[in-house]
């Protein structure tokens, strides 16, 4: 891991479908190199693949993240996606579980949660509700293709969903640039030497800009509103570099705590987000039929 992966890893977060070519561009590589670098990436365990996330509030939902202190073997996690409302879990290092939860009814799905997993959450964090236009089926229907393979080649994505090419770019480009759909790497510990590249959990109110002055190199890849929590990706050059930089934030103004947090795994609960995008795609079609019918 090096300076050149991690900026790879932050275009990624950023636009993780752009091409080997664009890619390069921003980290001034060529596309073999940005190739070989993924590869390696991979290999190594720092890059496991990637997942959808969509904005619930188009589901009608709000996403609370629910955590989980008491450490679970992968076969439990995989159990924990079945349980209600779940959308992603992240698997920590230390076996605990960040559990995205998708819902109408938050207090509801955090008690059938608790039951499922037979323990009481340490804590739990709502997100932003976000102000985004309704989608059309045409808009779902895209989310509907990308939902198993957020890389699929577009072409296989236009094959898939039926549609025209410049149908889908133009759903597809809507869909991204309004982030109603984000495509996440799905980031491990890793096992080679070298730089480290780690979450950070931040509670607290301080801005991105004050938070730079302790970590220059930090992207803010998600944020809770109740209470107010930064999810950072940051790279460090050792642990000591690590902890002296953590214990430098929990001294800054506005941040009650800051907390590295490394996931095993990141894993999605694809079944419950496709049945999501059916029930909109029928409710819509209901619609449709029905003003066709009284035109």
């Amino acid at each position: 891991m090096d300076s050149k992966d991690f900026q790879l890893l932050v275009a990624l977060h950023q636009n993780a479908r752009q091409s080997l070519l664009s890619l390069g561009r921003r980290v001034s590589l060529s596309a073999p190199a940005v190739r070989e670098r993924l590869r390696r990436l991979h290999n190594t365990g720092v890059l496991l693949g990637y997942g959808l996330w969509v904005d619930p509030i188009v589901f009608g939902r709000q996403e609370v993240l629910v955590f989980f202190e008491r450490d679970r073997t992968r076969e439990q996690v995989i159990r924990a996606l079945k349980a209600p409302d779940v959308s992603y879990i992240g698997w920590k290092l230390d076996g605990g579980l960040t559990v995205g939860v998708w819902s109408d009814n938050i207090g509801r799905s955090t008690r059938e949660l608790s039951l499922a997993l037979g323990e009481k959450p340490s804590g739990h964090a709502v997100t932003g509700t976000g102000d985004l236009q309704p989608l059309s089926i045409l808009d779902f229907m895209v989310v509907d293709a990308l939902i198993d393979n957020p890389k699929i080649p577009f072409k296989e994505l236009v094959e898939s969903t039926g549609l025209s090419p410049k149908t889908v770019r133009k759903h597809l480009d809507s869909l991204s640039r309004s982030e109603t759909i984000v495509i996440m790497p799905r980031l491990g510990a890793g096992s080679s030497p070298g730089e480290l590249v780690y979450n950070l959990a931040v509670a607290g109110k301080a801005s991105m800009s004050e938070i730079r002055k302790v970590l220059e190199d930090a992207l803010l890849v998600h944020e809770t509103r109740n209470p107010p929590m930064k999810y950072l990706l940051c790279r460090s050059i050792d642990l000591g570099d690590v902890n002296s930089k953590t214990r430098a934030l929990n001294r800054l103004q506005g941040i009650e705590s800051a907390a590295v947090t490394l996931n095993r795994e990141l894993v999605f609960a694809n079944e419950f987000i496709h049945s999501l995008v059916q029930e909109r795609i029928e409710k819509l079609e209901k619609i449709r039929v029905s003003q066709t019918v009284f035109a």
